[in-house]
């Protein structure tokens, strides 16, 4: 007896939802406000999207926030761009004369003075870390604030 009564609402509840399934398929949900837009790519070939009104004023609204983001990241990195190359000071050259007994602390000593490298003590480090303080070659050597402590490194150490 409660078998039956157990298959009898399982094959109700069946038939239940395929009547849904049937009816929400020839009669879809008119009380919602949808939009369709369609696009074809090609003339074969037809895609067809549909948004609810809701989503679709909620993606614009998106849209406009990602646009005002965009222009004021433009317009950041603009001003930045502008305020970079304002602030550059001028290309400096320098002749920097190594004289036998000089060590790396007068070398970095006499580019700072020169305007070459921001930090003496920094350089220093830069050519013991690299081990080529024993390369430093002596003689005369024309140098720009705009070289890398690499460039001038291997500058100074290789011989004329």
């Amino acid at each position: 007896m409660m078998k039956s009564i157990f298959r009898s609402i399982g094959i109700g509840m069946f038939l239940a939802g395929t009547i849904l399934a049937v009816n929400n398929y020839f009669n879809p949900d008119t009380s919602a406000k949808t939009i369709t837009t369609f696009k074809s790519t090609s003339s074969s070939q037809k895609d067809t999207v549909i948004i609810k009104k809701k989503e679709l004023t909620a993606l614009k609204a998106e849209a406009a926030d990602a646009k005002a983001q965009l222009a004021k990241i433009q317009t950041d990195y603009n001003q930045l761009k502008n305020d970079s190359s304002a602030k550059k000071d001028p290309v400096k050259s320098y002749t920097l004369a190594i004289k036998r007994g000089m060590g790396t602390a007068e070398v970095s000593k006499a580019l700072k003075d020169g305007g070459i490298v921001q930090n003496d003590a920094e350089f220093e480090r830069y050519i013991i870390n690299k081990d080529q303080a024993k390369n430093i070659q002596i003689g005369d050597y024309k140098l720009t604030s705009d070289m890398t402590n690499a460039e001038i490194l291997k500058v100074i150490t290789t011989a004329k």
